[in-house]
């Protein structure tokens, strides 16, 4: 059977358009706010230990050198509940698995310390203006 390139042609721009609106590979939580920040998780350590930004923008904690790790506010492996931080940050903290990248939307400014659960020494500083 014979296709046109018309008809190719089409077909192509019809794969490509529902190829770029498919969901990305983030497994995000709590977007809805620009990434204004990225926060990479290391093996049993943050790769970053900061991150600035202003009310209503996120930070994208990118676990894809990582391992398993569980976040929530507070420091030294402990939770520790701060006023005005994301939802998400709750004393059952926000699972990662090695490859997961995750975007969370700080909508209060604030100084929000960041602790993994797995590894207590694991502490970054979430600024936000």
């Amino acid at each position: 059977m014979h296709k046109s390139p018309l008809a190719l042609l089409v077909l192509g721009v019809l794969l490509l358009g529902f190829a770029a609106c498919g969901g990305s590979s983030s497994s995000g939580s709590g977007g809805g706010g620009t990434s204004a920040a990225t926060i990479h998780l290391g093996v049993g350590r943050f790769m970053d230990s900061s991150a600035s930004i202003k009310a209503g923008q996120a930070v994208t904690f990118d676990d894809s050198q990582g391992g398993p790790h569980n976040l929530v506010t507070g420091s030294n492996g402990t939770f520790t509940q701060e006023a005005g931080a994301p939802s998400q940050f709750v004393s059952s903290g926000i699972m990662f698995s090695a490859g997961d990248v995750k975007t969370i939307t700080f909508p209060t400014a604030g100084t929000y310390m960041i602790t993994c659960t797995f590894h207590p020494s694991m502490e970054a500083t979430v600024t936000v203006s």
